[in-house]
């Protein structure tokens, strides 16, 4: 009978206890130029790219629906980048500014699912000899086959206070998501429709508030996001969370009312068979939607603000505000390890995504 050294055995034990599909890689950025690829399984860095003129901010990430490219806003939002998440190469580039221009993105981006065109929402200040003037926002569409000199192809009008871009399947719309909800014809800049987020008209509910700055639809299709108004309870106003979903497919948009405002604060993700979303704050929080109570709730170490889920559900991945990411099984919402980052490179606001490998 062949022997095992327990060290070898040790090492097998392991790697079959991971919960996490091969495959899953988790995308994260962290201060001051640096995009990570995180193998899921084993839980370990996969590649680490140095992305030049970050200029200390890696935010907002948007891979490609193939999983090749990562579209990044660097450089005090000045700036986009596409990153083949294989190679580490820089291919594409998009400097928004100008000599005569100030251009910001605040975070809001979507790539089409054909990865042939990038969607960015600028807000311009021109910059004049003894003042600035304000301008009207827009949306601008390159080409990512533009490279590393990219200018739009077209420009449209955009609505102030965005925060966030979500494609749709066809490719043919996306939303744009800040103070109510539009969406936009991707050729022609139409706008198809508005929905009201801060201006919904829900009885007994007071104007609500959502701080929604990480695009997470995977595995689902799903946008979630902890949403904040004062609601009824026996009679009287109480600040309450509410879980606000958006099916990017379908439409469908949908608020429910979970609990008093205290332990959800940043982001949610759903789970692959939507009966659960999962949250963090100082805690990690599991939500039985249907239901709309508390199905399981964790301390964390430390404030995180993003989260993600494993493709088959069986794992939560935290990250943002710190150096680490960590994996909880979803079930139990027991930590199961915490990656810490070289260097302990702060996170920040930075995306956590999860894409299948190549």
């Amino acid at each position: 009978m062949t022997s095992v050294r327990p060290a070898a055995f040790a090492l097998l034990a392991a790697l079959f206890a991971q919960a996490a599909p091969a495959g899953d890689l988790i995308l994260t950025g962290a201060k001051p130029d640096k995009l990570y690829v995180i193998d899921a399984a084993t839980r370990a860095i996969r590649s680490e790219t140095r992305i030049p003129g970050a200029d200390g901010l890696v935010g907002s990430i948007v891979p490609s629906a193939d999983g090749r490219i990562a579209y990044v806003v660097i450089n005090h939002m000045e700036s986009i980048v596409g990153v083949e998440l294989k190679s580490g190469h820089i291919v594409f580039r998009a400097d928004l500014s100008t000599p005569e221009e100030r251009v910001k993105d605040f975070f809001a981006l979507a790539v089409t699912p054909d990865g042939k065109e990038l969607v960015v929402y600028e807000v311009p200040t021109r910059l004049l000899p003894s003042e600035y003037q304000v301008e009207e926002p827009r949306f601008a569409v390159f080409k990512t086959s533009a490279g590393l000199k990219a200018q739009a192809a077209r420009r449209f009008p955009a609505p102030r206070r965005l925060h966030m871009l979500l494609m749709r399947p066809s490719g043919k719309s996306f939303y744009a998501l800040g103070f109510d909800l539009y969406e936009y014809d991707v050729k022609t800049g139409k706008l198809l429709g508005t929905r009201g987020i801060q201006n919904w008209q829900l009885p007994g509910h007071s104007q609500p508030d959502l701080l929604a700055f990480w695009p997470v639809t995977e595995p689902t299709g799903v946008f979630t996001s902890p949403l904040y108004a004062e609601a009824p309870v026996d009679g009287k106003p109480v600040p309450t969370t509410a879980l606000m979903s958006l099916d990017v497919a379908s439409g469908a948009l949908d608020y429910r009312d979970f609990e008093p405002l205290s332990a959800l604060i940043f982001s949610t993700v759903l789970s692959p068979d939507r009966k659960y979303a999962y949250g963090v704050y100082s805690t990690l929080t599991k939500v039985d939607v249907q239901g709309r109570k508390l199905a399981g709730r964790v301390p964390l170490d430390h404030t995180y603000y993003a989260v993600n889920v494993s493709s088959d559900g069986k794992e939560i991945y935290t990250g943002g505000a710190m150096c680490d990411v960590g994996f909880y099984d979803a079930a139990s919402l027991e930590k199961k390890a915490i990656l810490k980052l070289p260097g302990c490179a702060d996170q920040a606001l930075a995306s956590l995504r999860v894409v299948r490998g190549r």
